[in-house]
């Protein structure tokens, strides 16, 4: 049942994905839509932080997309193919300090995405791949995760005072 649990926990990682690479502030990606009027608006200065902003505005669409099931295949590829789009971005703008983290975070984020993709956005399909499932669960991908959560949420301050619930 423990098994279970963590396959359970590995097919709901691509929607919180988003919450992984950007910590920002402690919001969630279900949190992501409503304004939060304590935030100001401006851009991070940081563009590493700028582009964990946008792949966050990524993979939003994806959340909406993964909770409808099964979806047209078109709108699923121009929605994957802008997440991946960001993740490079990410991995472009990573500072060198952590750089093979976010490869790491990003290639997760990418295995998830080849699965979905497969199986025409069924987020089941993810617990069911036992293989990605022990890659995604190992301590190599959940440390760089961990670490670049850690570096977002330490470096990617909007100024603004703290949203933390």
């Amino acid at each position: 049942m423990g098994r279970m649990s963590r396959a359970g926990a590995s097919a709901a990682l691509v929607v919180t994905l988003g919450g992984v690479l950007l910590g920002c502030g402690g919001r969630s990606v279900a949190d992501s839509d409503a304004p939060d009027p304590t935030r100001r608006s401006a851009a991070p200065a940081n563009p590493f932080c700028a582009a964990a902003q946008a792949n966050l505005k990524a993979i939003r669409p994806l959340n909406g997309l993964m909770a409808q099931g099964q979806v047209p295949r078109d709108e699923l590829t121009d929605t994957v193919a802008a997440v991946r789009r960001a993740g490079q971005d990410m991995v472009f703008a990573a500072p060198a300090d952590i750089r093979a983290d976010v490869e790491r975070t990003v290639q997760a984020l990418e295995l998830q995405l080849d699965v979905l993709v497969a199986n025409g956005g069924d987020q089941t399909a993810l617990s069911r791949d036992t293989e990605l499932v022990n890659r995604l669960n190992s301590p190599e991908f959940a440390g760089a995760g961990e670490r670049v959560r850690a570096y977002v949420e330490r470096n990617c301050a909007t100024g603004a005072p703290s949203t933390r619930r």
